[in-house]
């Protein structure tokens, strides 16, 4: 396709320029000004930025060839003014330029842009023959890209051949033109000229960029964001997929006209506790068999005046019912025992382990290290608090590789947004302790606090952060609530971070606003995902609705089912038997569709 470009590119201006080139009035014109019209004519053909694609090959951000016209101000100052003058008013006002004669010649301006045309005969109309000899016509590239569902704030922007954030400047040396390239064109003749393609020298474009986006993915987390959003009052929302094994994120959204993704953080509350469970047990502090006492409350310092709060008196709870719950009580307990047995340098040690404080390195301008203050900038109740996910504060990409290590089987591996990246990972925690997280996470969907993210059609595995905001060093009544999860929970293929920021409907919780969200995507990617069926629980009748034909049989299929009536055509608008129901393989599954 970029070969048929520049062939065409070529073809057109060589077109454009002979036509321009010829005529004897043209050439009486300029030898009668005294203008020197040589034997060649050099061309300029602008090289072009490198084209950035979704990862199925669909133009995000793309170079165009464009026709500028600019007017020789020095050089129009030595002509005949007196008689030019009305002309350069009528070229003025062809241009829409807002000013007068007298402005343009008592600049001090070398040359003005008059404007630009995706044509030079369109440039070329609204130049006044008298002016001819002072507005050159250049060939430049103009930078178009896909906006919309958030792309703006992934791709950054490109002016006057300057590349401003996103992935236009991180990988602005892959992707600007190396060499620009020239037409040399002999001419002879004397009334009329006649031209002679001389040599060509082509342009050195910049290279092509696939993305790992999904423009797919990109645009049902951006609708469910907004519809979260409006639903929620919130102040801002967000959403990442990465595929859990490679580390490659398919969507990247953002209600905010900023990129908070990579360049703001959060505090994650609760989501941080499974990552403190595991450095816990994989460093020795625990064995996995303990019991805590919650009374709803604990005092983490005893010389210090601060209470931390559950939501709910949990009593004697295991270290799985811990977690699941989201005991505040137990985790300041976990975090006591670290900081004893441990020190808080390798507790520190541990949190950076798993990319806490420093810049995942995805690629995207701007990123920021988050904040991890070392252990000797700790005040006394930091081991404590940190441990329940305050005081800490990180990025929403970073937080959700490191909550990728847990899903991905105790290895952390790199956040990337090229499709062409490779995968590199490295082993944080043992596989042992990550598989006694993981269960807990399984049944924190569904018996705890996240039981708002299960879906019927895939199994998940989750958790649940709601953080109290800081402002002016004080709690208030404003909120920060997350849900970061996988599926499918056995084998993941996807882990999504989903945020709210700020909510003011009534509710703030977690578990009552992230989760859903979180759920909500999930759905819409079961249902658009092509490459192959998910594992799905077998236990209980999947949720059809709104799955394609196609979709709907492989699922059954993948379950055993044999018997099954479809009526209708489009998506699948009924099922029977109902979602969730029991004994269902034996049955006749009837989908009607709409």
């Amino acid at each position: 396709m970029k070969d048929r470009l520049v062939s065409k590119r070529l073809r057109v201006l060589l077109f454009l320029s002979l036509l321009c080139a010829v005529g004897s009035i043209l050439l009486l014109a300029l030898r009668s000004l005294n203008v020197h019209v040589g034997p060649f004519w050099t061309i300029r053909l602008p090289a072009s930025r490198g084209r950035i694609l979704d990862v199925q090959g669909r133009l995000c951000a793309y170079d165009e060839l464009i026709n500028v016209a600019y007017l020789d101000v020095d050089y129009l100052k030595k002509a005949n003014l007196d008689r030019l003058k009305p002309h350069l008013q009528l070229l003025l006002k062809n241009f829409k330029i807002n000013k007068n004669t007298e402005d343009i010649l008592s600049s001090k301006q070398r040359f003005l842009r008059l404007g630009e045309g995706l044509t030079r005969d369109e440039i070329m109309s609204l130049i006044p023959t008298e002016m001819l000899p002072f507005v050159s016509i250049e060939l430049e590239t103009r930078r178009r890209r896909f906006s919309d569902f958030g792309m703006d704030k992934i791709l950054g922007t490109v002016t006057a051949g300057r590349a401003f954030g996103g992935v236009e400047q991180a990988l602005d040396s892959t992707l600007s033109g190396k060499k620009d390239g020239k037409i040399f064109l002999r001419f002879s003749g004397f009334l009329t000229l006649t031209p002679k393609l001389e040599a060509l020298e082509s342009p050195i474009d910049g290279k092509d960029v696939r993305l790992t986006i999904d423009l797919d993915f990109q645009r049902i987390c951006y609708e469910e964001i907004i519809k979260a959003q409006r639903q929620n009052q919130a102040l801002g929302t967000g959403a990442i997929v990465m595929e859990t094994k490679t580390g490659k994120i398919r969507a990247m959204v953002t209600s905010r006209n900023w990129n908070d993704v990579v360049l703001g953080y959060f505090e994650p509350g609760s989501a941080l506790k499974p990552i403190v469970y595991a450095i816990a047990i994989e460093s020795g502090v625990l064995s996995g068999k303990e019991t805590f006492n919650c009374t709803g409350q604990i005092k983490p310092v005893p010389e210090l005046d601060v209470i931390v709060r559950d939501i709910d008196t949990h009593g004697s709870v295991d270290l799985n019912r811990a977690l699941i719950y989201s005991c505040n009580s137990a985790t300041v307990m976990i975090a006591k025992q670290i900081k004893e047995k441990l020190g808080e340098e390798k507790y520190y040690d541990w949190l950076r382990k798993f990319g806490f404080g420093e810049k995942t390195n995805v690629e995207i301008a701007g990123e920021i290290d988050g904040v991890l203050r070392k252990p000797n900038k700790w005040s006394k109740i930091d081991f404590a608090m940190i441990s329940i996910g305050q005081g800490i504060g990180t990025p929403p990409i970073q937080f959700l590789a490191a909550f990728n290590t847990i899903a991905n089987f105790g290895k952390f591996v790199k956040p990337t947004l090229i499709e062409d990246s490779p995968t590199l990972e490295k082993r944080v925690i043992s596989e042992q302790t990550v598989t006694f997280v993981r269960k807990a996470l399984e049944r924190v969907v569904l018996e705890g606090t996240g039981k708002r993210a299960n879906v019927v059609e895939v199994s998940v595995a989750g958790k649940t952060g709601t953080a109290q905001k800081l402002v002016d060093g004080k709690d208030k009544e404003k909120y920060f609530s997350i849900f970061v999860g996988y599926f499918p929970s056995e084998d993941p293929l996807y882990t999504v971070l989903v945020y709210l920021d700020e909510p003011s409907s009534g509710t703030y919780l977690a578990g009552e606003i992230a989760a859903p969200l979180f759920a909500s995507i999930v759905k819409r990617i079961l249902q658009i995902r092509k490459e192959h069926p998910l594992n799905v629980p077998s236990s209980a009748m999947p949720d059809l609705r709104g799955l394609t034909i196609r979709d709907a049989l492989l699922i059954l299929n993948q379950l055993g089912v044999k018997n099954i009536e479809v009526e209708g055509t489009g998506r699948v608008k009924e099922q029977y038997p109902e979602p969730g129901s029991i004994d269902f393989k034996e049955k006749t599954i009837i989908l009607k569709l709409q």
